[in-house]
């Protein structure tokens, strides 16, 4: 018998255990045994089942572009591994202090990317509405980052992710599985997608939703990544032109590499992986060996290619002045619908949940 099949048999007990104080978790609050806040004006979660990886923050940003073309968005998220705590919002952070380390590398990226919206951190979502709000009176619809567990407060529309490697149906919970509950709790989302869908590939809906196990109201849709061009972000890379970089060292702290390793295997000669776990803190040493292992000789002409996400943490004061030397080029991902149709209906779901919820609040 394999060894891992022979693990995940001796961890199934402890999942069961795991998945089954996480239901009655959600029965509890389910049926006001344990309170929970209702959202007091449109409130969107774009969560998931597992334990990261399925494109929360790219298909946050989308939402909330969407959105703000038409209403007044504020965001919200817990801040995975940033180092402060309960509440921080950017309009209450001094410019200086607004980094990676104090909201997490994610909600800081969001921000970067939309400066114009008010963005909050905090564990506990209902305190965290009722102080954005407080800050922003005039919002209109909230966009929240991963709060599908978090039960204390009920928003208005739940998007649930799946990965289309790997979907919520046929796993189990932690420790045998990747899940935070069990896959019936898919059954309080409003929509569902299957995200990072390969190119190329064909979906089949009727075979997904029996897959998943979806209910005849729930909305299904199929997205992938497009990765745009590398740009250079330092000044060292600011002397490379974009289209002459051929060598790359790829510098990534990310759930899932290989889908972005692969896209850029078909463009660049890859000379170097330095790959850590996701949300990984980078160190003085770990970029001082990736500089003198890649960059201490003038004669190298590769460049350092890295995500947006890991070029937040690359901006911690404690590494700075290293990276600074290096000729670092960052990689966008945007998210996009397999189809114009799948896109446009997608949209407009959305954007009618949120004029029906301000019309029921009116």
């Amino acid at each position: 018998m394999p060894f891992k099949l022979i693990i995940g048999l001796l961890l199934t007990p402890f999942s069961l255990m795991f998945g089954c104080v996480a239901a009655i978790r959600r029965f509890l609050y389910r049926k006001g045994v344990l309170r929970s806040v209702e959202s007091p004006i449109p409130s969107i979660d774009i969560g998931n089942l597992a334990v990261g990886g399925t494109g929360k923050t790219p298909h946050t940003q989308y939402v909330i572009e969407l959105l703000k073309k038409e209403f007044h968005v504020a965001a919200l998220s817990r801040g995975y591994g940033r180092k402060s705590k309960g509440y921080h919002s950017v309009l209450q952070t001094d410019s200086q202090n607004q980094n990676a380390e104090m909201f997490g590398d994610e909600p800081f990226m969001t921000h970067l990317r939309h400066p114009d919206i008010p963005l909050a951190v905090d564990g506990d979502r209902a305190e965290g509405v009722r102080n954005l709000l407080s800050e922003n009176p005039d919002t209109e619809v909230i966009v929240l980052d991963d709060a599908y567990q978090h039960l204390r407060f009920r928003p208005t529309f739940h998007i649930l992710l799946t990965e289309y490697d790997r979907p919520f149906r046929p796993d189990m919970p932690m420790p045998a599985g990747k899940l935070r509950e069990f896959p019936r709790a898919a059954r309080f989302a409003d929509v569902v997608i299957v995200t990072k869908v390969p190119e190329g590939v064909n979906t089949d809906e009727s075979v997904w939703r029996y897959q998943l196990r979806l209910l005849p109201q729930q909305q299904l849709f199929f997205t992938r990544f497009r990765y745009e061009q590398p740009v250079p972000v330092t000044s060292a890379a600011q002397k490379i032109a974009t289209q002459s970089v051929h060598d790359i060292v790829i510098l990534i702290g990310i759930a899932h590499p290989k889908p972005l390793i692969n896209h850029l295997e078909k463009t660049y000669n890859i000379v170097g992986h330095h790959v850590f776990p996701d949300h990984h803190p980078f160190t003085e040493k770990e970029i001082q060996a990736v500089y003198d292992q890649h960059f201490n000789n003038i004669g190298n002409q590769c460049v350092l290619v890295t995500t947006e996400k890991d070029w937040m943490r690359l901006q911690s004061e404690h590494i700075r002045n290293i990276v600074s030397l290096l000729p670092v080029f960052v990689i966008r991902v945007e998210v996009e619908f397999l189809t114009e149709n799948q896109r446009d209906s997608f949209n407009q779901i959305v954007k009618d949940h949120v004029r029906g919820k301000k019309k029921e609040n009116s």
